[in-house]
């Protein structure tokens, strides 16, 4: 057992990814990120090791003293003998795409709400609008659907937070060429980004009030009522898998602006990534099909072959069949007498089978026939 360097582990994780640290020493790089919030030792945020990549600005906070630091041991392991591939960590490595960088460089900045800010139209509109709104039965602000207001489900109590976080929100992201619109229905707010429109909102946690039984006809319901917490959270994209911040015991949403404009590039730049995956999987599947149609016309023509030699080799066969008999017919008839010269009607009949021998026979120039002439029939 070895106990840990702090000033070594520290200098350490500022030279590369903890994924590409992890490895020296046998774990994975979520426990070394554990053993670093242990040891009170500072990690790159997100962004860090791809903004260092581009040459961005970095900023690496100081290894303090730290208190109360807890003794913290380790198996010592040879970094010889990794027990991590580095297949592993170059799964794991940072992406380089224009959109994640763009993230990175807006998450990364402190962002705040200045008071004293212009309103957006949007805010103010939604403002009036929701002043005069009637509360529900969890006393929260009924929204107009008329496209004229934006996503927020709050309580009076809490409406001048949420317009004024969606105002920063608004604020910055048409300050980075994002346009904000509305449209009829819920969940009508959107952002144009990458080309994909995200929806986002702000709504007000609830909290259960009380519980009770209604009596109706022979049998009885519950009724649960709710009241609102004053904690609010935003949400970008799609209502049931949208990605969330939320205010926290120590952090309130007016400090996680950041965040909340990260998610909704997050959000825009996964549906580019899905409809680029969308788009590979459409050429693949055209690809496919045009291999496909060359396949099945190549097994066309080969069993058309496979039909043309069957019938020359049965056509042979029967000419073959057919010439024996003639020649047989013909000793049968020169035995009994009969005149086979060409003049004659028996020396007619063997010319003609011979004619129809030759003619199912593929090794054969083919005779002249009436026969020939049956497709004739076919244009009237």
């Amino acid at each position: 057992m070895e106990t840990w360097n702090r000033d070594e582990l520290y200098a350490e994780v500022w030279e590369q990814p903890l994924v590409k640290l992890a490895p020296k020493y046998g774990i994975s790089a979520v426990a070394l990120g554990k053993v670093c919030r242990k040891l009170q030792i500072p990690i790159p945020g997100r962004g860090y090791w791809a903004k260092k990549e581009f040459g961005k600005p970095t900023t690496r906070p100081p290894l303090t003293e730290g208190k109360d630091i807890p003794f913290v041991q380790r198996l010592k392991f040879p970094s010889s003998e990794p027990p991590l591939s580095s297949a592993t960590a170059d799964a794991e490595e940072v992406p380089t795409d224009p959109e994640f960088l763009r993230i990175a460089d807006l998450e990364s900045r402190t962002i705040l709400i200045d008071p004293t800010g212009a309103r957006h139209k949007f805010v103010t509109a939604t403002e009036k609008t929701m002043k005069r709104a009637q509360a529900d039965a969890k006393c929260i602000l009924e929204q107009s659907r008329d496209g004229s207001c934006l996503d927020i489900g709050v309580s009076m109590g809490t409406l001048p937070r949420a317009l004024s976080i969606m105002n920063a929100v608004i604020s910055i992201l048409e300050s980075e060429g994002f346009p904000v619109t509305l449209q009829n229905g819920r969940h009508g707010t959107g952002v144009q980004i990458f080309g994909y429109r995200v929806q986002f909102s702000i709504v007000e946690k609830l909290r259960e009030k009380a519980r009770r039984q209604v009596q109706e006809y022979s049998w009885s319901r519950t009724i649960i009522d709710y009241e609102p917490t004053g904690i609010l959270e935003f949400r970008a994209g799609e209502p049931l898998y949208s990605r969330k911040c939320r205010d926290g015991k120590t952090q309130k949403l007016e400090t996680q602006l950041s965040s909340c404009v990260g998610a909704l590039l997050r959000e825009g730049r996964s549906q580019l990534i899905s409809a680029k995956l969308a788009a590979q999987r459409n050429l693949e599947r055209q690809a496919k099909e045009r291999e496909n149609a060359e396949l099945s016309r190549q097994i066309a023509d080969e069993e058309q072959k496979v039909r043309n030699l069957e019938t020359w080799v049965s056509n042979w066969a029967r000419a073959r069949e057919m010439r024996d008999f003639i020649a047989e017919l013909e000793n049968v008839w020169t035995r009994k007498g009969h005149d086979l010269s060409p003049e004659t009607k028996n020396g007619q009949q063997i010319v003609w089978m011979k004619q129809q021998a030759d003619r199912l026979d593929p090794m054969l120039p083919s005779p002249q026939s009436i026969l020939d002439r049956k497709d004739e029939l076919n244009m009237w």
